[in-house]
């Protein structure tokens, strides 16, 4: 028994000098892998160094006790003084410990959680957003989209849809450049912002398409929206050194019913696209309203009837 009190510390001994070698090859090897676990890396250091020194002691000391070295090691070793000396290593250490883990690694692992966090946000954002135009890009706008469609499946609230394009979008890049194409485009998603809702889904589709998902809106409101963004877009005018561009947009409404899809109602927004294009561009149309008498003599753009038909009805826009 007294020979195993002896060894134990030499056995100690090995197990943390591979502990200290371990740390050491791996920061070695590649310092810049471990970011701030170098500083636990260092607290793990310098704890083994305090448990060799304490360890190598005591087992010099019980050792020549046990008569494993020579008894005048217990004499030196056994004294008072020199006895206090692991003890105060010990105290010493721990206060370096404390001191790196409360002084540097706590502070810096916060501040480096924080970047990871603010990566990460980043991250998630640039796969939510369109990086021209800062609205949702197709895919997050699908995803808005499938959510707000269960809320209608569930609940039958209104819904309605809105494709928007740019008329001639394709002139505009030929005529003066890319350049003042996105600009068209930054602009016009800037005025579709300014008119949401909080509650609305405003997404760039990609190219000159536009996307605005509207809950809680039949399809009057909507059309009343759409025409009101139509006639915003038509009265702008971009100013060039050279020349002005007025652009003008074309809008396709349509509204969530029962027992269709969302892709039914996707399609029925891009017939209606469709439509208003097919009838001369920079005019709002729903889908499946019929014109109405005297509809189409605005000047300032067609409803496809539907505008005549919300005024009768006097539905107030949801937007401001």
């Amino acid at each position: 028994m007294n020979m195993a009190a002896a060894l134990i510390y030499w056995i100690i001994v090995p197990i943390w000098l591979t502990v200290l070698a371990t740390v050491l090859i791996y920061y070695i090897r590649d310092p810049r892998a471990f970011g701030t676990t170098r500083l636990l890396l260092a607290v793990i250091a310098i704890d083994t160094c305090r448990n060799v020194v304490e360890n190598v002691y005591f087992g010099l000391y019980f050792g020549a006790r046990y008569e494993l070295f020579p008894p005048g090691f217990a004499e030196v070793l056994g004294n008072p003084f020199l006895l206090i000396v692991p003890k105060l290593a010990n105290v010493a250490a721990g206060c370096v410990v404390l001191g790196l883990m409360l002084g540097r690694w706590l502070p810096a692992a916060i501040g480096e959680r924080r970047g990871m966090d603010q990566t990460a946000n980043d991250l998630r954002k640039m796969a939510a957003v369109d990086g021209m135009t800062g609205l949702f890009n197709r895919r997050h706008f699908d995803s808005l989209a499938a959510a707000e469609w269960e809320r209608f499946r569930r609940y039958r609230r209104p819904l309605s849809l809105l494709m928007v394009d740019i008329d001639f979008f394709k002139s505009v890049n030929d005529r003066y450049g890319h350049g003042v194409g996105d600009r068209v485009i930054i602009q016009i998603a800037n005025a579709f912002r300014d008119q949401q809702r909080k509650s609305d889904i405003v997404a760039r589709l990609g190219g000159e398409e536009f996307a605005l998902l509207l809950p809680e809106t039949e399809l009057e409101a909507a059309a009343i929206v759409a025409e009101r963004l139509r006639d915003m877009v038509s009265r702008h005018v971009l100013a060039l050194p050279d020349d002005n561009i007025a652009v003008t947009i074309s809008i396709g409404v349509s509204e969530a019913r029962e027992g269709m899809t969302l892709g039914d109602m996707l399609n029925e927004a891009d017939k209606a696209l469709y439509e208003a294009k097919e009838r001369g561009r920079n005019r709002v149309c729903c889908y499946g309203v019929e014109n109405a008498p005297g509809a189409s003599a605005r000047q300032s753009g067609e409803f496809c009837g539907h505008f005549q038909l919300a005024q009768e009805l006097r539905i107030t826009a949801p937007h401001r």
